[in-house]
């Protein structure tokens, strides 16, 4: 099998970050970002002398990573998605995986069930922390 790229690019040739996987290092989730902040170079590449900004899907940490943090997608899924069933690329360790041609979310090729309480707790943990910051114990924010 030839290797895949470390991403997919969308339809404008940028890259498509919902492809783009890492291992969060504060909580050790390996998915995609909910966002991302970068520069491309002229010709459409990642600008390597600046950082790229991503934030945890799971738990909305912050993190700076160069492409060398993209993690290889050795793995190949099927959509859990019936009316989708594409055969795409991913880490064979991410937790959690997005389908580049439908969007799901879907668990991920390394999502044991002990894994899946450290991601479940994970989130927990993040809806907690939102929960507080949006209704503090005794008033406004």
């Amino acid at each position: 099998m030839t290797a895949a790229p470390l991403f997919d690019s969308d339809s404008e040739g940028r890259p498509d970050f919902d492809t783009v996987y890492t291992r969060c290092p504060a909580c050790g989730v390996v998915a995609a970002s909910s966002s991302a902040s970068y520069r491309l170079t002229g010709d459409g590449g990642l600008d390597p002398t600046f950082p790229i900004e991503l934030t945890c899907w799971q738990a909305g940490h912050r993190y700076t990573v160069t492409s060398a943090a993209f993690l290889p997608r050795d793995a190949q899924r099927v959509c859990a998605r019936p009316s989708c069933g594409a055969t795409f690329a991913c880490p064979a360790q991410a937790d959690e995986v997005t389908c580049p041609a439908c969007r799901l979310l879907q668990p991920g090729p390394f999502l044991t069930p002990a894994r899946s309480d450290h991601v479940r707790q994970v989130r927990a943990d993040y809806a907690d922390t939102v929960r507080a910051l949006l209704h503090p114990p005794g008033g406004r924010p």
